[in-house]
């Protein structure tokens, strides 16, 4: 059993095998400008794009600046999985993260 099941992961433990900041924008950015027009971006997409923002608001720290674009993705990939969780949407990324990225 995964260790994530049961408890929401420290934003250390979901992200410890991420890769750097800047090698996601780029992935991210990428990922966005090769879709067709009209299509959809998936699962991979919003949960990296809500990582890479979480993590982005974790070094903006007390300022506050960046939670506003996490949360809207973070909320995104909850609708995308259509999940009946309730909890703050950053915890549900970073569970969901460390899952993803225990499969890689």
């Amino acid at each position: 059993m995964s260790p994530y099941t049961k408890r929401w992961p420290t934003s250390d433990t979901a992200y410890a095998k991420a890769p750097g900041i800047v090698r996601e924008i780029g992935w991210t950015a990428q990922a966005a400008a090769d879709r067709s027009f009209g299509t959809t971006l998936g699962r991979e997409f919003w949960l990296r794009k809500a990582a890479l923002l979480d993590r982005i608001a974790l070094a903006e720290g007390a300022e506050g600046r960046g939670h506003d674009a996490a949360e809207h993705a973070a909320a995104r990939l909850m609708d995308v999985d259509d999940t009946d969780v309730i909890c703050d949407p950053r915890h549900y990324v970073r569970q969901q993260y460390a899952l993803w990225a225990d499969e890689q």
